[in-house]
């Protein structure tokens, strides 16, 4: 049975109206169960009402980062994601699982691939952990993002992913 971990909230940032990027540090020396596969996520625990609610949030951080993120975009009566919106500071709590998930590729350094992301949305999330992994670890590859939303204000990671292209030029588009 997969336990639980106890991740304090050390940043919040409110990258567009219905959405957060949450920082996150392990406690109790569980550092290395967080050691995340770039396009995994986490799977949150936390009680509303006496009733214990799981939601799962991809990691957005990059292998490289030194951190661990995720993002966390409001839906529509959503519990989990209003809560995390609307209320979740820094120095608060949170439960979560280590890292899962297989939505990855395998990386070399010596490689020089061609890589092709499709996201749409807050899909973007597990895209942006590959995308920013690929670009520092194999320095010959390429990566191009197809990426769709409703709206320029509803583009999570917008200046993030600029910044990067302008980082990576001619390895991003």
């Amino acid at each position: 049975m997969s336990r639980f971990h106890t991740l304090t909230v050390t940043n919040v940032q409110k990258t567009i109206r219905d959405a957060v990027v949450l920082t996150l540090s392990p406690e109790d020396g569980a550092f290395e169960k967080f050691d995340f596969i770039q396009g995994q996520y986490l799977t949150f625990r936390r009680e509303f009402d006496g009733q214990e609610l799981r939601r799962s949030y991809s990691i957005c951080a990059g292998k490289d980062d030194g951190i661990l993120q995720v993002g966390i975009k409001r839906v529509d009566g959503g519990t989990f994601s209003t809560w995390a919106n609307e209320n979740l500071k820094v120095g608060d709590k949170l439960e979560a699982m280590p890292p899962s998930g297989s939505f990855h590729t395998p990386l070399h350094e010596v490689e020089a691939k061609s890589y092709l992301g499709f996201a749409g949305g807050s899909g973007i999330t597990p895209v942006l952990s590959i995308l920013k992994t690929v670009l520092t670890r194999e320095p010959n590859s390429q990566f191009a993002l197809v990426y769709a939303n409703r709206g320029v204000s509803s583009i999570m990671f917008r200046e993030e992913l600029e910044d990067l292209k302008n980082l990576y030029l001619g390895r991003l588009t």
